[in-house]
């Protein structure tokens, strides 16, 4: 596993949600991010931006075409993120 997957994986665990906004990582809760966390997030930052634009793209599909939940999206975007990275390594 990536070091930018094994973040977006932590992230999800902590209930924090990530989006890119030009070039920049937005997330929310803040108080779910700590210090540490986002130090890795910064070393990782142009790996991550790229994971996380396939991770939205995934989720929108699967809400809005699937009619699934967000959160259930989330969860199975996450699940072809972590698939479609095995497969390229």
């Amino acid at each position: 596993m990536t070091a930018a997957l094994a973040i977006l994986a932590e992230l999800h665990h902590r209930g924090a949600s990530v989006r890119v906004v030009g070039d920049r990582l937005r997330y929310r809760p803040v108080w779910a991010v700590a210090p540490e966390l986002r130090e890795r997030m910064n070393e990782h930052r142009e790996e991550l931006l790229a994971l996380v634009e396939h991770f939205e793209e995934r989720a929108a599909i699967r809400e809005f075409d699937g009619g699934l939940s967000r959160a259930e999206a989330e969860r199975l975007a996450l699940e072809d993120v972590v698939a479609a990275a095995r497969r390229a390594s």
